[in-house]
């Protein structure tokens, strides 16, 4: 019998080999998301102008000016921002999955709660925002996969990354008792990030979830994510401090995202000096990049001591 070993240690180490290629070309891909300090949010009023001066590292905004089809980015816009007169910065567009907003250039003359039948009640809060049975090929399809769809819109405009926000949405339809609720996220989500990585080749394109940190023990879920973002973790809207437990319960979920080193983004809603200096303080020190604002997201807030540099 002949001897295999040589043969079998040379393919071991040229595996070694193509797994440390891989490995060293996925750190580079993640060092776009490294050594941000800062983070700005803003949804409403943007002006363009105005925003290229910001010194923020990262900021998360709407698509749109006025959030609807008049008012889309376009690639020269994005651009512009992106290598503005404050500084190069990662622009992140604003998208809710878990809810239809009937200002949005999908809706259609006629749309009501039940037609189509994927279109859920309005939510009370919010007005024009309607509950949608997120598994629904259709408006996932809305979502993404065709030139028209949300994303794809984003991702051609030239936006580094995607803020995704209603995830929570799937806590409404378990208490409805849909038991597939959590998975039909974590997938909905999961989708998405493949859809971006490897259908559009946009491999360094940022998936932010916002809220529903809990959903990070799925790590199917965790490693499809760039990083989470989580309102109110120390104040609520506004000037109202949150409890203890409430902090401990949300930092438990991301401290799990900081430890696969990547990014926890907070936004707390408070304008007291005091309050602004806690936020900034405690967020720091759990390795979180922390921003406090308006529960009106329609400015660009520069805390006083935490302005960006």
């Amino acid at each position: 019998m002949k001897r295999r070993y040589p043969i079998i240690l040379f393919l071991a180490i040229f595996s070694l080999i193509l797994t440390s290629y891989h490995i060293v070309q996925e750190i580079q891909v993640s060092n776009k998301w490294k050594g941000i300090n800062d983070w700005g949010y803003q949804l409403q009023n943007i002006n363009i102008d105005e925003t290229r001066t910001t010194k923020f590292d990262l900021l998360v905004l709407d698509y749109s000016v006025n959030g609807e089809a008049s008012g889309e980015f376009t690639r020269n816009d994005i651009i512009s921002l992106q290598g503005g007169p404050g500084g190069s910065k990662l622009i992140i567009a604003y998208l809710s999955i878990g809810e239809a907003e009937d200002y949005r250039y999908y809706w259609q003359d006629g749309w009501k709660p039940g037609a189509p039948e994927w279109l859920d009640k309005v939510n009370p809060n919010w007005e024009g925002n309607y509950k949608v049975k997120y598994w629904d090929e259709k408006w996932q399809n809305i979502i993404f996969g065709s030139p028209n769809s949300y994303l794809d819109k984003i991702i051609d405009a030239g936006f580094d990354g995607v803020y995704l926000d209603i995830i929570d949405a799937y806590q409404y339809y378990e208490e409805k008792g849909y038991s597939n609720a959590r998975e039909d996220m974590i997938n909905f989500i999961i989708a998405i990030a493949d859809y971006a990585h490897r259908t559009k080749g946009a491999k360094d394109f940022g998936i932010f979830a916002q809220n529903a940190e809990e959903l990070v023990e799925n790590m199917n879920y965790l490693n499809a994510l760039t990083g989470i973002g989580r309102e109110e973790v120390y104040f609520e809207a506004t000037n109202i401090r949150t409890s203890t437990h409430h902090r401990d319960a949300i930092e438990t979920y991301l401290d799990l995202v900081v430890a696969e080193n990547k990014l926890v983004l907070t936004v707390d809603y408070c304008n007291k000096q005091d309050y602004i200096d806690e936020a900034y303080t405690l967020a720091k020190e759990k390795g979180y990049i922390p921003y406090c604002t308006t529960v009106e997201l329609d400015s660009l807030t520069l805390n006083a001591g935490h302005a960006p540099d």
